[in-house]
């Protein structure tokens, strides 16, 4: 499994909500701020939350809460599960409720999950996928109400390296195409850039620039994929992801698989 851990914006945006029956499970390490749970139906899987590792099998859950990371890897030919990953909208009841404490990673009570999965799946063919918003959050807040009633709650992991851990991966994913230093997003958001530097590296697992241009290939990637439909050149989409020259993409381009960065 990877371990560096990629921040993935698109699942913070609001009142966001995945919600799908899966064969497929990422097996790139990533974190959010929405919280992400997995009802495993059929097949054995590896998952990952912070440095542990658990074998999984069917008819268990795993969590993960606000920017844990966490990555799977399958142990069976095939697998399906349940994957849902709800925003903070859908969530704050039950943090309001359990301030300090979550759920933890690994519920393996596959009797009693047995009736969870169930009321997973009809939450899944509720209004045929066209949930209204009321719906989710109360599905939402009985799937917490379940899991509390027979797990039970962790004190969270938090501290000030990860909150400013945080605020740099936040302002880097928004700004990635741009032209961003660790110095310049340090005084942008109000530390020192020595102090995020460490702090980054030691959470993330990667040094800043490494990261930023991990984000700036997963979209040229994106560009190169489409070109047929842009008719982008090369030099246009190294230019529209944040890159200076044809030379300093290649360069990123050839550090990243030397350091067995997946991207």
């Amino acid at each position: 499994m990877n371990d560096r851990g990629i921040y993935l914006a698109e699942a913070d945006l609001e009142r966001q909500i995945y919600f799908k029956d899966e064969t497929i499970l990422s097996e790139v390490g990533h974190f959010h701020d929405s919280v992400e749970f997995v009802f495993l139906l059929e097949g054995e899987i590896e998952a990952r939350h912070l440095a542990e590792v658990r074998h999984m099998c069917a008819g268990e859950i795993f969590f993960a809460d606000s920017f844990e990371y966490h990555c799977y890897k399958k142990c069976t030919p095939q697998i399906r599960a349940i994957v849902l990953v709800l925003s903070r909208e859908y969530t704050k009841v039950f943090t309001d409720s359990y301030r300090g404490r979550t759920l933890p990673a690994y519920m393996t009570d596959t009797g009693f999950n047995a009736d969870v999965i169930g009321m997973m799946s009809r939450w899944l063919r509720e209004e045929g996928g066209h949930r209204s918003y009321l719906c989710n959050f109360g599905y939402s807040n009985l799937l917490f109400a379940k899991l509390v009633q027979r797990y039970s709650l962790v004190p969270i992991e938090e501290g000030k390296g990860k909150r400013v851990t945080v605020k740099v991966l936040r302002y880097i994913n928004e700004h990635c195409t741009e032209d961003i230093s660790l110095a310049s997003v340090a005084k942008e958001i109000g530390y020192t850039k020595e102090y995020c530097s460490k702090i980054f590296h030691d959470i993330v697992g990667i040094n800043f620039r490494d990261y930023l241009n991990l984000l700036r290939l997963r979209k040229a990637g994106e560009y190169f994929a489409d070109r047929k439909r842009t008719g982008f050149t090369t030099l246009e989409i190294v230019y529209k992801c944040g890159f200076n020259s044809t030379a300093t993409f290649y360069r990123a381009l050839k550090a990243a698989k030397t350091k067995n960065i997946t991207f």
